[in-house]
């Protein structure tokens, strides 16, 4: 398929006129140095050296991309292994896995079951015409990094042969974690599966109301029992339907450790900075991969030593935020510039580490922070007669990893949060 400039290809217009947002499903996370080089080059190229934005699902987004250099930008994209495909819209969306699969002795490898999805779904007609988004995600490591609660459908390796799945979940206004659909499902049978899913979901899904066209919101409607009962029907038919190949996950490479984790500040990474990685990265025979919170794991057989320019990135907060009101269209409030001031504040401060804290810019919940230790959704509030931008404060969610979600606390003024962090 010719990638054309709309949504179903991940192009979006920003707010402001004439430039858009491109993004890469970058599969698995999985980005090799030249790569990352050249989405660098493209950035410093055609859109003035804007920063490489990571997302939550392991893509990669250009902004302030002009009309008139889409289709080339497109192009060089496309000329470097990645197709866009998928990236947005109503549409299997990038497949994500726990970016430690690979690089962990005593992890499965789900890599060979997420590719034959993803190869088999590419081109797949069953994917045209869906009634909204729907993601998929893998697991082989025991934190489950990948936050299964939170996909349509999730694979979470619990032998060689066999996988625990969940689905049914997504965030939203009104979010709602996923619940488990099959306690053990051989793993020959998670592609006629996901072809169940995605069947019942066309059949099924809410065309009148997109805030309501998720797959769990079918579920919601039905009932969990006769949910599951009606996904087992779809999934018995795809299954007697033809031969699957079957799958046996090996371990993860043993040998391997995470020499550092590129944390960066909103998920932006300067270009200049992603070119200076890359070439360490290469020099070292080193692996990269996207995580989920806005971050780049680097994994190696032997340390060693990165740039300068990147070593103070190694000792900033995981702090996810989504582009806010800078250029998203429903963005009330800018989390880009609060992820800055607390990354700041927060800079290598115990209490936080390992914790995930996520600025959401409205109540759509991009950046998950309705399941984040530390989550924050932004909203506009009058006080004393002044319009400002608040945050509604969550914690304790567990990011995905279950079905806890977080538990609203209290409002706080975006200006008042920095201190409001450092007295928590």
């Amino acid at each position: 398929m010719k990638p054309q400039p709309t949504k179903l290809f991940g192009t979006y217009p920003q707010t402001q006129g004439g430039l858009y947002m491109q993004r890469i499903p970058i599969f698995a996370g999985h980005i090799t140095a030249g790569q990352l080089r050249e989405l660098a080059r493209i950035a410093i190229e055609f859109t003035n050296a804007m920063p490489l934005h990571l997302t939550t699902r392991q893509d990669i987004e250009l902004h302030n991309v002009p009309q008139s250099h889409l289709q080339t930008v497109l192009d060089r994209i496309e000329a470097i292994g990645f197709s866009t495909y998928g990236a947005g819209g109503d549409n299997v969306r990038n497949i994500t896995i726990c970016p430690c699969c690979q690089f962990d002795s005593s992890a499965y490898d789900v890599m060979p079951l997420a590719e034959l999805l993803r190869v088999h779904l590419q081109d797949h007609p069953i994917r045209q015409d869906m009634p909204r988004k729907f993601k998929v995600s893998f697991a082989g490591c025991k934190q489950s990094q990948s936050r299964p609660y939170i996909n349509d459908l999730a694979f979470i390796a619990t032998s060689t042969t066999t996988v625990r799945v969940i689905g049914a979940g997504s965030l939203g206004v009104k979010p709602e974690t996923g619940i488990v659909l099959y306690k053990e499902l051989a793993t020959e049978n998670c592609l006629a599966l996901t072809l169940a899913a995605i069947e019942l979901f066309k059949d099924h899904g809410n065309r009148e109301n997109r805030r309501k066209a998720r797959l769990r919101h079918i579920r919601q409607h039905m009932g969990d029992v006769v949910f599951r009962e009606t996904l087992d029907r779809y999934f018995l038919r795809q299954k007697d339907a033809c031969s699957w190949p079957k799958i046996e996950l090996p371990h993860g490479r043993a040998g391997f450790q995470k020499i550092a984790t590129i944390q960066t500040i909103a998920g932006d990474i300067n270009p200049r900075h992603a070119q200076k990685l890359s070439q360490s990265v290469q020099k070292a025979n080193a692996h990269l991969c996207i995580n989920f919170h806005h971050g780049i794991d680097v994994y190696a057989a032997e340390p060693f030593a990165l740039p300068e320019e990147l070593r103070s990135f190694s000792d900033l907060p995981a702090i996810v935020a989504c582009p806010g009101n800078t250029t998203c269209t429903n963005g009330l409030t800018d989390c880009p510039g609060l992820a800055s001031q607390l990354s700041e504040t927060l800079k290598g401060n115990e209490k936080y580490r390992g914790k995930i804290i996520a600025i959401s810019g409205c109540p759509n919940n991009c950046a998950h922070s309705a399941i984040a230790n530390i989550g924050l959704a932004g909203r506009i509030k009058t006080i004393d007669g002044e319009r400002q931008e608040v945050y509604q404060l969550v914690l304790d969610g567990d990011n995905g990893i279950t079905d806890k979600l977080a538990e609203p606390v209290e409002v706080v003024t975006a200006k008042d949060l920095a201190e409001h962090f450092l007295g928590m």
